[in-house]
């Protein structure tokens, strides 16, 4: 079992207080025009950008089963790491699907030690919790973020006849002025929004954005392609200057869908 590393900090300990909080932000979001199978959806406090981050998951398919794809923020455990237990949060255990997770280790290592104190994906399973009920998941966090990974993650996930849908967890440019910061990544999401993962890595490198989760998102991009969406939604953006009144050094938060 992993149990709850950063419940009572990035987001409530306390599974009244989470339903509470998720009910105000799905309150004050747009429900999607259409529904998808792939999302990015931002990984901060939940203070900052839960809010946004409801966009997407109200965006999200019901499935039996979701991918959630992170970034490696401790540094610890394989490159590319599943995790193959459940997982606890205060509302509750969420289910690792075991068939799902043993069938991708035929190309990736289960390594619980990327997962142990890792938060972008945890602060992500009250939203499927809250909203969809029962269900069962896959973790990867990818350490590595070339494209090259990227492309192995989403060959892979596409080799799969199991019926499930993706969610990524990423941030956008961090600590720089709230101006300069969205026009850095108002260039990355064009990017994504029109689905072009090379384009999207030349631009990381063109405006040197601090884009946490950068693997993750050209992996759901490549994914998304093979399963015949289109183009990138941008669901809402926003920064956490928003919250805190400092514009001076923000981190910014963007919802996408893919459709």
């Amino acid at each position: 079992m992993r149990e709850t590393a950063v419940a009572g900090s990035f987001y409530p300990g306390d599974g009244e207080e989470i339903g509470e909080m998720l009910a105000a932000f799905k309150e004050r979001a747009k429900p999607a025009k259409k529904k998808t199978d792939a999302v990015v959806a931002p990984h901060a406090g939940w203070i900052y950008s839960g809010a946004t981050a409801m966009y997407s998951f109200l965006a999200l398919e019901k499935r039996k089963t979701y991918v959630v794809l992170s970034p490696n923020h401790t540094g610890r455990g394989a490159p590319i790491a599943l995790s193959a237990e459940d997982w606890e949060t205060p509302l509750g255990i969420v289910k690792n699907d075991k068939a799902l997770t043993k069938e991708l280790t035929a190309s990736f290592e289960i390594s619980e030690a990327a997962h142990q104190r890792e938060h972008s994906i945890e602060v992500h399973l009250p939203f499927l919790q809250y909203l969809f009920g029962d269900f069962s998941f896959v973790p990867i966090t990818m350490m590595d973020q070339s494209l090259e990974a990227a492309k192995r993650v989403a060959e892979r996930l596409a080799a799969s006849k199991k019926d499930f849908a993706v969610v990524v967890s990423s941030d956008f440019t961090h600590y720089e002025a709230a101006k300069q910061a969205k026009e850095k990544d108002m260039k990355i999401i064009d990017a994504i929004l029109k689905m072009d993962a090379p384009a999207f890595y030349e631009k990381l490198r063109e405006t040197r954005a601090t884009v946490c989760g950068f693997g993750p998102i050209a992996a759901a991009v490549l994914w998304a392609k093979k399963k015949g969406r289109k183009k990138g939604e941008l669901l809402a953006f926003s920064n956490s200057g928003d919250v805190s009144g400092d514009y001076s050094a923000v981190v910014d938060y963007a919802s996408i869908a893919f459709c």
